[in-house]
Parts: C-alpha cells; structure tokens; sequence
C-alpha cells in the first residue's frame, strides 16, 4: 500500500495543510480548501492523481505548533472518520488510517 508521508512540523496555518496533502495526492489546482472538498475528493475519488487506498503517515505530530494543534487533530480526526465508514464495494479503503510519528 502507498504510504503518503506528511510532515507536520511547522505547520502554521491551515494553507500549509492543505498544501502539504494536495502535493502528495495530486490534487487539481480548483481544489477546495475544506473539509468537505477533502471529504468529497477522498471518499468519492476521481479528482485527485493519488486514490485510496493509501496510508497516511503524519511525521512530527509532536512538533506541531500550539496553535495548529487543533487543526492537525480535525484532519486527523476527518481521516479515520472516512475510513471508519468505508465505502461500498471497496473493503480496501478501510486501510486509510493515519499514523502518526
């Protein structure tokens, strides 16, 4: 399984987020930035370069930054909600867990 890697440290604001996971998947430049444009391009697939199944790893989650704390742990939180639900016919996606380093 394709592992995408996330580095987390430094970030600071929710652009760098969404910079960092629309480089490792591919995404379109007309991407939405929220939540529910990453929930639609990655429960619904065909909009980003990289689809599911892949791992998410999230690197330096202790480095985070105060202040982007909890948004690291929203999109965390968003990542095993999608993958917890699953999608129909594709039992694979459940292997969408993020790991954090």
């Amino acid at each position: 399984m394709k592992e995408l890697i996330l580095d987390v440290e430094g970030w600071n604001t929710a652009d760098d987020l969404y910079d960092a996971f629309f480089s490792v998947v591919g995404a379109p430049s007309w991407h939405g930035r929220n939540f529910n444009a990453l929930n639609d391009s990655m429960a619904r697939g065909g909009i980003n370069a990289v689809e599911v199944p892949y791992r998410i790893v999230i690197r330096n989650y202790d480095k985070v930054p105060a202040g982007s704390l909890p948004m690291v742990r929203d999109f965390v939180q968003l990542i095993s909600e999608i993958s917890a639900r699953g999608l129909p016919g594709r039992d694979s996606y459940r292997k969408f867990t993020p790991t954090l380093r």
